[in-house]
């Protein structure tokens, strides 16, 4: 009888906070705006607010479905030029027809052919296997972290992040951990915010730092110096990455007492023999992938108006993505395809897939103009910058990146900061340069919720962490961000670019 009462008690509160959360979504709109602020931003951020409510209280899945449906009423208002169709539609296409949930559903993809064909393995136990890793789990810690944080300097930051959970996973399993244990909490968290930083300290292959370079460059008429961002982004993102591993080490302190029962020599055995055939294809092709996300931005610092690099900036990155996959598709081995796409699409986990259609339609549309949000930070969080010095200017904007970035989204915060620092850096004599690395590092910052960042949305859905352990750490890695983004940005900048 017990047991009846409090399934039935659980199931008044699921609908109390169901109903609260809907109620947000719903009636939010019909706050009076503070200027310059539309009803559509208001509505946007009924969306915003109530999403975040159901997906932390509630689920995770259904909420997207009903902020899609909700959004169908905003989306002309707010996509005016873009908008052809019903509503609905263009609620479809900014949310699973947006670029960037194709394109992690694509390395999802291509994760999963590596893991069939046994590389992720084959990576693991070499990571498992390094004499330094054996010495003590926080030398393995260190080192599985430091191959991510490498890897995170190349690759997108989702590519990054997906092929290193992979291998997490599987030293999870090999290891013995299971899903709720502490050390794994702590390793898909430190993964997470560890390509989000590596994101940061280098524009190779990095959308976002290059669009907000480019546009301060737009406004200034000094092409990027790539090469000079990255002085100033590694030693920074460096330093940030020290003390998140600090703070796992000395804080968190996560139960790793079950690498006492870990036979290093058991698991050497258990390393993978000579690559066959099979493999080898899967690993061909996805190099290729890889190189081909790699030359765009070799391209863009060697040659920027050769035709090579204009035709796969047109490709983009995610052209060749679905590009390997239907080789992999095509190509047999066996008569075996190298990847059975329609048996991926069942083995493929869909809650990131779904989490993101809904933080990449609300997220994204918050910096648009006819909502009045950009209008509205520009208006009241950039003055506060008024009066300072150059070194507390960027110091402000970047700290005030950092912070917004993690309650929004990156992708409109770097934006709003960096085409109204610019000009304000100009105005006030501070090298606009360095005002918008400030903004490039500051606004991909963001570790505390879903919408404000694609990587925290997956790290929230990993089976083997919690939103819970992602946001208490993450509120710690921003205070960390803010004070070495404070004190070093602006010394740096200003020794690399001149005063």
């Amino acid at each position: 009888m017990s047991e009846i009462t409090d399934k039935s008690q659980d199931t008044k509160f699921y609908y109390v906070k169901s109903a609260i959360g809907l109620g947000v979504m719903i009636f939010f709109q019909f706050i009076p705006p503070p200027a310059p602020i539309t009803e559509a931003g208001m509505a946007l951020l009924g969306y915003f607010i109530g999403l975040i409510l159901l997906w932390s209280l509630v689920d995770m899945v259904w909420p997207t479905f009903i902020a899609i449906c909700l959004f169908a009423f905003q989306a002309k208002t707010i996509y005016p030029a873009s908008y052809q169709m019903h509503g609905i539609y263009e609620a479809g296409i900014q949310s699973f027809g947006n670029w960037i949930t194709l394109f992690v559903l694509g390395t999802l993809l291509l994760c999963h052919a590596l893991h069939e064909a046994g590389t992720i393995r084959r990576i693991t136990m070499w990571f498992l296997t390094r004499k330094y890793a054996k010495k003590n789990p926080w030398t393995f810690t260190f080192m599985l972290l430091l191959s991510g944080l490498f890897i995170a300097l190349f690759l997108d930051v989702t590519v990054a992040q997906i092929f290193m959970l992979n291998i997490a996973h599987e030293l999870f399993r090999e290891l013995g951990f299971r899903k709720g244990d502490d050390w794994p909490t702590v390793v898909v968290v430190g993964i997470t915010f560890t390509a989000i930083i590596g994101f940061t300290m280098t524009p190779i292959c990095h959308t976002l730092p290059i669009l907000f370079l480019g546009i301060s460059s737009s406004i200034t008429g000094v092409p990027p110096n790539m090469l000079a961002y990255m002085l100033v982004g590694i030693p920074v993102g460096l330093a940030i990455w020290l003390l998140m591993y600090f703070w796992f080490r000395c804080f968190v302190k996560p139960d790793v007492s079950q690498f006492e029962n870990v036979d290093f020599n058991m698991i050497e055995k258990l390393r993978p023999g000579p690559m066959e055939k099979r493999e080898k294809s899967v690993v061909v092709v996805c190099l290729l992938v890889l190189l081909a996300w790699i030359l765009p931005g070799f391209a863009s610092f060697l040659a920027p108006q050769s035709k090579i690099f204009l035709f796969m900036d047109e490709c983009t990155a995610t052209m060749p993505l679905y590009l390997g996959i239907g080789i992999l598709g095509i190509i047999h081995v066996d008569g075996k395809p190298l990847l059975d796409i329609e048996d991926a699409f069942g083995k493929i986990s869909w809650l990131p897939i779904i989490l993101l259609a809904g933080i990449m339609m609300v997220a994204g549309a918050m910096g648009e103009e006819p909502t009045g949000i950009p209008g509205w930070i520009a208006a009241n969080i950039v003055p506060l910058a008024a009066g300072l010095s150059p070194f507390a200017v960027v110091a402000v904007v970047a700290v005030l990146s950092i912070l917004l970035t993690n309650i929004a989204n990156n992708v409109p915060t770097g934006i709003i900061f960096v085409s109204v620092g610019t000009p304000m850096a100009m105005a006030m004599g501070v090298n606009p340069t360095v005002m918008a690395i400030a903004v490039c590092i500051g606004a991909n910052l963001a570790y505390t919720i879903p919408p404000a960042y694609v990587p925290i949305g997956f790290a929230y859905a990993d089976p083997y962490c919690n939103g819970g352990a992602v946001f208490r750490n993450g509120l710690v890695m921003t205070l960390i961000s803010v004070v070495v983004c404070a004190a070093l940005i602006y010394p740096l900048g200003t020794y690399v670019f001149g005063g």
